[in-house]
């Protein structure tokens, strides 16, 4: 479970909304995790094994 500290809600990892990451980071290994109601980003996480 995520926490969204705008929206004062926690976000199941299934509901957040998957954006691409900023940097320099590998958008095909990693992925951010954003909430689903404002779009603030809550995790980024990697996802090259999928």
């Amino acid at each position: 479970m995520l926490h969204c500290e705008v929206c004062d809600r926690n976000v199941a990892r299934d509901e957040a909304t998957r954006t691409e990451t900023f940097g320099d980071l590998d958008p095909t290994k990693w992925q951010a995790l954003c909430c689903p109601d404002c779009g603030r980003k809550l995790k980024t996480v990697f996802v090259g094994g999928e």
